[in-house]
């Protein structure tokens, strides 16, 4: 019988996955997810009139191009993509494509012009990602080092502390529930939070949709199978089968917080 109310729930579970892949396109309706951008800058420090054009060479020519605009919380980006300078979705390479770019960056009324070193633009990369310090307009290669840990500690905070708020009101109380219940998610939300490290809006895999759902969706039935499991063995304050119901209504709270930090905080 229990096995049954396992798979019952889990079917429930599964079935409310299915809505919110329509949510996930909702949220990136301003991201060209099939057509990763050639150029993505994530700008720190940037004033609050900040814009960012790209003077790209085309057939010998400069061609002054606008750059697509992202915030998240405390991050700005700015991002080019390859068939809105060109009209093709054609890849020859950035190094070749957006060779000779700069970027003009205007801020109260004074333009400065930061050109795009060729050892930024990848050779028969699909994406470049580069960091501009708006307070020293430095440009560099990459993202900052604690930007992943960062990401992934906003989430995984935003995360524990909705599912830890369903524990409360579902009458855990024991120092032994509490524990059980740090541990299970810990071992199951770091790992699917790292696996996410800046996977969709910046690194060189920005990430197809089909690719990420289907890892997401793989990934979280991991999560629901691994903390029934750890919880039925950690947690003895309630019985197993209201502690299956917790694990399936914390991982429903879950999998929509998990999609709001998505579309909301940097990853």
């Amino acid at each position: 019988m229990k096995t049954r109310r396992f798979f019952v729930a889990l079917y429930a579970f599964l079935m409310l996955f299915a809505i919110f892949p329509a949510q996930v396109f909702a949220a990136y309706n301003h991201i060209n997810i099939d057509q990763p951008a050639a150029i993505t800058v994530v700008t720190y420090n940037a004033p609050e009139d900040l814009e960012i054009r790209a003077e790209v060479q085309k057939d010998g020519e400069g061609l002054l191009m606008s750059m697509a605009y992202s915030r998240r919380i405390w991050e700005v980006s700015y991002r080019l993509y390859r068939e809105d300078v060109f009209h093709t979705k054609t890849f020859r390479g950035n190094d070749k494509d957006f060779a000779g770019t700069v970027l003009l960056c205007r801020s109260g009324g004074v333009e400065q012009r930061i050109p795009i070193p060729q050892e930024y633009l990848t050779p028969g990369g699909k994406q470049d990602v580069m960091t501009l310090d708006c307070e020293s307009w430095t440009l560099r290669t990459g993202v900052p080092d604690w930007r992943g840990p960062v990401s992934v500690a906003e989430r995984l905070v935003l995360i524990v502390l909705v599912k830890a708020l369903l524990f409360l009101l579902m009458k855990y109380r024991g120092l032994r529930s509490w524990l059980g219940f740090l541990g299970t998610n810990l071992a199951t939300q770091i790992p699917l939070n790292v696996s996410m490290k800046n996977m969709m809006e910046v690194g060189d895999t920005a990430m197809h949709s089909k690719v990420f759902l289907g890892s997401l969706f793989v990934g979280l039935v991991l999560v629901l199978v691994i903390e029934t499991m750890l919880m039925a063995i950690a947690v003895k304050e309630h019985n197993r089968d209201y502690t299956t119901i917790y694990v399936v209504g914390a991982n429903v709270l879950g999998l929509i917080t998990l999609i709001a930090a998505l579309a909301w905080l940097p990853v």
